[in-house]
């Protein structure tokens, strides 16, 4: 019995789990782990002399010294985006070089390095880290063993001058003889001014246009296009090449970018011209369209009350009842045209059509003439709502207006649709225009809207008159032109019909190229990398009717630069739900992602250029917030390098920081797993056994 409730009490006490608590002394700890950051960024130069020489001089001239005569044993490691242990001889000898940066990294690899835990960690670095998936397992092996965090940050505390190309975009598709744009985001990081520096476009690998960027002053973010025009169709890659000033006082991040751009002849657009009577402007963009074989335009104009005329449907009952009271029968078109119509031509239910062409099937939508179509009486309408202006209620006096000339805003010049000639003439082009005599008045642009055209002179109450803007509208693209007699601009005695006919074929083509893709597919990411995850996100558009929303089986491929399936997944795809997937970009180059639907075809595709782009380039000012946080943290400090002005201060601040975390370090050992308690466990069950085998009991 006694046997027993011995084991029993054993049994007890382990189920309570005890633990002893004591005070970790520093005679159990003699160590310092000492992190030197190598990166690129401490390569840099600063008064003729590198952040990593100073880092080396600190160490050699203040730092070690006064460790060293208070036998402080120093743990030396080298870091970027990993750490490895070294000695005096390799710091000394070692170049930075490193890629990147991983702060929390080198310190969870040199805790698990070390046999006891460090009095504690010091890094010498400037901050700058470009990598964090490790730095809550750094934080808790601080944490958990009472380590102390001493930062000492080196550099300037403002950025060195930079000038990088961050990305290029281009679409995905265009038409042959369609003039498309090649951009390249631009940045520029300054105090002072950045030389010019030369900018190629290459296609397909053989330079095809150059530029010369002229000298910038200052930190600014910007676009340089490329306007190209392919004849044939086919599939070219654009690559956009910077090509910096030779200055070491000059750094830069990412030198290239690639887009890709597949030229084909796109299937039949149709468009609907509606107006309340007989104008030029259906005779004049029909003829404007010509050029274009697959853009075709069909008009509908009011006679009447209840008559109606039709010009060029494709058949016998097309438009028969007049405007259309169904989806289905806007479907065919791409894009309609409202000219010289008020409210009341158009009933509630039509004006909703309109919204949902728009808004569900991704049409777009223009609003096009003067006075006669901007009436008041849309104000508060369906089709203002769409719209990316409001009515303005005045109409001014009419027949008083004097002559004006159309002039673009910066926002037009960037955009394709305003190319109509060669890039070094295209401003000249637009101020050839002839003059025009009446434009119907909004009153203001709506938020997210894009203004194209100002009045020169007409101040309303919100400013210069718009003339033209856009604006998108659910899955597709509302615009309005607020010049009566557009047409005109043809019949010009200087006028280039060619460029009038551009402009429309180019204005129609940016309408309706929106959301007619049954499935949608863009990378969700802002900062696309490599060496990390790319988040793509699929959605199926919505159904008119909503009774044929039901899953459709799909099939998502994303291909890298040498064409070997990265991610290969199938798909259920409803309606308005979108499927995120996410797929790993190790390669630098071009990735090819696309949807497929089940029987194979292909429905989406969009690719994306991932370059190897310089990080350490990117942050180059000393980040000293960064170590103010991993010293508060962990109950440490901070310096910047420059406060470091002896050794025997620096020794006494680490000494304090190393003596607090003392006070407060507490080591808990678990008090029933030792070596005595299993040997009482063991000898009160071998009692028990031997006397039950003694006294013969079972």
């Amino acid at each position: 019995l006694l046997a027993r409730s011995i084991t029993l009490g054993i049994l007890v006490f382990l189920a309570a789990r005890p633990v002893w608590v004591s005070v970790d002394r520093e005679e159990n700890r003699r160590g310092i782990v000492l992190l030197c950051d190598k990166s690129e960024s401490m390569a840099l130069p600063e008064d003729g002399v590198t952040r990593y020489a100073q880092l080396l001089k600190l160490v050699g001239e203040k730092l070690a010294p006064a460790l060293n005569r208070e036998h402080i044993k120093i743990e030396p490691f080298l870091f970027g985006r990993d750490a490895e242990s070294t000695n005096a001889e390799a710091l000394a000898k070692a170049k930075p070089d490193a890629a990147g940066t991983d702060l929390g990294a080198a310190i969870a690899r040199a805790l698990a390095a070390t046999v006891e835990p460090p009095l504690a960690v010091i890094a010498l670095t400037d901050g700058v880290a470009n990598a964090n998936a490790q730095n809550s397992a750094a934080l808790a092996g601080l944490l958990e063993n009472g380590v102390p965090f001493i930062g000492i940050g080196f550099g300037r505390d403002s950025e060195i001058s930079s000038i990088s190309l961050r990305n290029v975009s281009a679409p995905d598709t265009a038409s042959p003889k369609q003039n498309f744009r090649v951009s390249a985001q631009m940045q520029a990081v300054a105090t002072g001014e950045i030389p010019a520096c030369d900018l190629l476009l290459l296609r397909d690998g053989k330079i095809a246009q150059t530029r010369k960027m002229a000298a910038t002053r200052g930190s600014r973010l910007w676009t340089e296009s490329f306007v190209v025009n392919e004849e044939a169709e086919g599939a070219h890659t654009y690559t956009v090449q910077l090509q910096p000033p030779a200055s070491d006082a000059i750094k830069c991040a990412n030198k290239s970018g690639t887009a890709q751009v597949r030229i084909t002849k796109e299937s039949e657009m149709r468009i609907l011209f509606v107006q309340g009577q007989l104008t030029w402007d259906f005779k004049f963009i029909g003829r404007a369209l010509a050029g274009d074989p697959s853009l075709k335009v069909t008009g509908l104009s009011r006679t009447s009350t209840k008559s109606f005329f039709r010009q060029n449907v494709e058949g016998p009952g097309e438009l028969a009842e007049g405007f259309p009271t169904s989806l289905d029968q806007l479907r065919p078109y791409r894009v309609i045209v409202v000219s010289s119509l008020k409210a009341s031509d158009l009933t509630a239910a039509q004006q909703e059509l309109v919204a949902r062409f728009c808004r569900e099937l991704g049409g777009g939508v223009l609003l096009a003439g003067g006075p006669a179509t901007f009436d008041g009486s849309w104000q508060g309408s369906k089709l203002e709502q769409l719209l990316p202006v409001t009515f303005d209620s005045s109409r001014g006096v009419l027949g008083l207006d004097k002559p004006f000339h159309v002039r673009l805003t910066d926002d037009a010049f960037r955009s394709p649709i305003f190319q109509i000639g060669d890039e070094a003439a295209n401003r000249g082009a637009w101020d050839k225009l002839p003059a025009f005599a009446q434009y119907g008045r909004v009153l203001e642009a709506k938020a997210g809207a894009v203004v194209w055209a100002r009045h020169p002179a007409d101040d309303g109450p919100k400013g210069k008159r718009i003339l033209m803007a856009a604006q998108r509208y659910g899955a597709g693209l509302a615009a309005v032109i607020c010049i009566e007699s557009f047409w005109r601009w043809r019949l010009a005695k200087d006028a280039n019909t060619q460029q009038f006919d551009r402009f429309w074929q180019q204005l129609f083509r940016y309408l309706g190229q929106s959301g007619r893709e049954n499935v949608s597919l863009y990378f969700s990411d802002e900062e696309l990398r490599l060496h990390s995850d790319v988040h793509l996100v699929i959605e199926r558009q919505p159904e008119a009717d909503a009774s044929l929303a039901q899953a459709a089986n799909y099939k998502v491929v994303v291909t890298d630069p040498a064409g070997k399936t990265v991610l290969e997944q199938k798909a259920e795809l409803l309606p308005s739900r979108p499927l995120r997937l996410a797929f790993r970009a190790e390669t630098p180059g071009v990735y090819l992602a696309m949807v497929q639907n089940a029987t194979g075809a292909q429905v989406a595709s969009r690719t994306v250029d991932l370059e190897d782009v310089n990080v350490e380039i990117e942050k180059t000012a000393r980040d000293m917030e960064n170590l103010r946080q991993w010293a508060s943290l962990t109950h440490g400090f901070a310096w910047r390098a420059e406060d470091c002005r002896s050794g025997e201060e620096l020794l006494r601040q680490i000494k304090q920081t190393i003596e607090l975390a003392q006070a407060t370090r507490r080591r808990v050992v678990p008090a029933g797993m030792s070596a005595w308690v299993m040997l009482a466990l063991l000898l009160a069950l071998a009692s028990e056994w031997m006397l039950r085998r003694r006294w013969e009991l079972r």
